[in-house]
C-alpha cells in the first residue's frame, strides 16, 4: 500500500525533481519499494549530482546526508556505485577512516564491475597510509599498478606509495615512484616537492636544487599549488644559505607571501642571509618586520631583538642595540622562574594528553555506532524486528554524525594545544640562552661606547 501511494504522486507528465524525491520516500525505511518509473531514475540521479556538487564544494558532511538517503531509499538505482564510492570519499575527507573503509569495501565486494574500483583501492591505499599501516598501503599500491595500468587513479596511488616510502626512508624508491605521477594530475605538485626533499635527504644537492626549480616555473593554477611553491621557495632559500649563496637565499625568501604561514620564518632568515652579506640595513628592516607582527610569547622574539641589537652595534648604534639587550634580559627575569614554568607547562601537557586519549576512545565508540547504522544491506534482507530498528536508526544517524564531527573538532583543538604548550617549553628553555646573549651583548656595547670613534 506505501509502495502504490508512494508511485501515485508521481503523476505521468510531472518532472521529478531531487527534493521531492527527498519529500515522497522520507520515512519508509523497512520498505522495499518497487522503483520501476524511469522518472524515479532522474530524481535519484538529480539528488546524486546535488550531493557529488557539494562534495566538490567541499561540505562534505551535507554530502554525506544526501547518499546515506539514496541508498537507504533507492538500493535499485543505477548509480548505487557511485553513490557508495563519494559516501566512502566523504567520510574519509571527515577522518572517519573505519566508516570509509568499510564502504570502500562494500564497494568492491559489491559491484565488482564498478568502474570506480581503482578509484575504491585507492582509497583503502589512503586510509591505511593515513593510518600508518604502511606495509598494507603498498600492497594496494602494487595492486593498482599491476591492473590498472594507465588509469587515473595511478598517479594517486604513485603520490601514496612514494610518500609511504618516504616515511620508511626508503629514498630512492620514494623518487622512483614520485616520477610516474602525470604531469597534469592533482598529486603533481606535491611528488616534486617531495622528490626535492628526497634528493636533499640524499645528500644529492644539485638534483634537489634542480627538483625545486622545476617545481617553482610550473603555473600557478589553484591556491594548494601557491602552498606547495612557496614551501619550494623557502626550502631552496635554506639550501642556498647553507651553501653560502645568500644574495640567492634572499631572493627565494622575498617570494614568501606575507599572509602565508611560514612568512615569519622567511623573514628571520632574510634577516640571518642579510647579516651574513654585511647588508645589516637590509636585516634591521627585516627584523622590525618581524617584530611588528610577532606577540611578545612567540619563539622568534629573542632571536630577531638579538639579531637586531647585533645590527646596532655593528652600525655603531651601541644604545640602541643596548636597548634590545635590555628588551630580552627584562623579558627573562620578569614573572614566574622559569623552571616553575616549565613544570607548569610540562604537567599541562600531561594532562591534556590524558584527555586527548580519552576523547580519542570516545570517538572510536561513536564511530563504531555509525558503522552498524550505514545503509550497506537492503531493509527488507532482515528480520522485521531489526526494519523497525532500522526507522530509529534513520532519526539518529544524522546526530550521530554531526557529534563525531564536533567531538573531531574537540580532538584537534587539544593536539593543537598540547603542540603550543611543547613549542611554549621549548621557548621557555631556551630563553636562559639568549638571555645570555643578551648580557655578553650588552657588555660588548658599553666595551665599544669607551672606544674613541665609535
Amino acid at each position: 500500500m506505501t509502495a502504490i501511494l508512494a508511485m501515485a504522486c508521481f503523476v505521468p507528465g510531472k518532472r521529478v525533481d531531487a527534493a521531492e524525491f527527498r519529500r515522497v520516500f522520507r520515512g519508509n525505511s523497512g520498505f522495499n519499494i518497487p522503483f520501476q518509473d524511469r522518472r524515479m531514475e532522474k530524481g535519484a540521479g538529480k539528488l546524486l549530482i546535488e550531493a557529488v556538487q557539494k562534495y566538490n564544494d567541499g561540505t562534505f558532511w551535507h554530502a554525506t546526508r544526501d547518499l546515506i538517503f539514496l541508498l537507504d531509499y533507492y538500493p535499485e538505482f543505477s548509480k548505487a556505485d557511485e553513490v557508495a564510492f563519494y559516501l566512502a570519499d566523504c567520510l574519509y575527507e571527515m577522518d572517519m577512516y573505519t566508516s570509509s573503509q568499510k564502504m570502500f569495501r562494500y564497494l568492491i565486494s559489491n559491484f565488482p564491475k564498478t568502474a570506480k574500483r581503482p578509484d575504491a583501492l585507492l582509497g583503502l591505499q589512503k586510509i591505511d597510509y593515513v593510518t600508518f599501516r604502511y606495509d598494507d598501503s603498498l600492497q594496494f599500491h602494487r595492486g593498482l599498478t599491476m591492473r590498472y595500468k594507465g588509469h587515473e587513479a595511478l598517479s594517486g596511488s604513485y603520490y601514496y606509495g612514494g610518500m609511504t616510502y618516504f616515511h620508511q626512508k626508503e629514498y630512492e624508491k620514494a623518487i622512483k615512484a614520485f616520477g610516474k605521477v602525470k604531469a597534469r594530475s592533482a598529486y603533481a605538485e606535491y611528488a616534486l616537492y617531495t622528490a626535492g626533499l628526497c634528493y636533499l635527504k640524499r645528500k644529492k644537492i644539485p638534483q634537489s636544487v634542480r627538483t625545486f626549480r622545476r617545481l617553482i616555473a610550473l603555473p600557478v593554477l589553484k591556491d594548494e599549488s601557491q602552498d606547495v611553491i612557496t614551501a619550494a621557495h623557502l626550502t631552496l632559500g635554506y639550501i642556498y644559505f647553507e651553501l653560502g649563496f645568500f644574495q640567492e637565499a634572499i631572493k627565494h625568501y622575498i617570494q614568501v607571501p606575507v599572509d602565508d604561514e611560514t612568512y615569519k620564518d622567511a623573514l628571520l632568515a632574510r634577516s640571518w642571509a642579510a647579516i651574513k652579506l654585511e647588508d645589516y640595513q637590509q636585516a634591521i628592516i627585516a627584523l622590525n618586520d618581524l617584530i611588528k607582527i610577532s606577540g611578545d610569547s612567540e619563539k622568534y622574539n629573542e632571536e630577531a631583538h638579538f639579531l637586531l641589537g647585533q645590527c646596532y652595534l655593528e652600525l655603531g648604534f651601541n644604545d640602541f642595540a643596548v636597548n634590545e639587550f635590555d628588551y630580552i634580559i627584562t623579558q627573562f627575569s620578569s614573572g614566574e622562574p622559569i623552571n616553575e614554568r616549565v613544570r607548569n607547562v610540562e604537567e599541562g601537557i600531561l594532562s591534556q594528553r590524558k584527555m586527548a586519549e580519552a576523547l580519542k576512545m570516545e570517538l572510536l565508540v561513536l564511530e563504531t555506532k555509525l558503522l552498524e547504522m550505514l545503509p550497506i544491506s537492503q531493509p527488507n534482507e532482515v528480520p522485521k524486528y531489526m526494519r523497525e530498528e532500522h526507522k530509529k536508526i534513520i532519526a539518529t544517524r544524522d546526530n550521530l554524525i554531526q557529534k563525531i564531527l564536533d567531538e573531531r573538532k574537540i580532538f584537534s583543538d587539544f593536539q593543537w594545544e598540547v603542540k603550543n604548550l611543547k613549542d611554549e617549553i621549548s621557548r621557555k628553555k631556551n630563553r636562559k640562552h639568549w638571555q645570555n646573549y643578551a648580557e655578553y651583548g650588552k657588555a660588548r656595547a658599553f666595551f665599544l661606547k669607551t672606544i674613541p670613534g665609535r
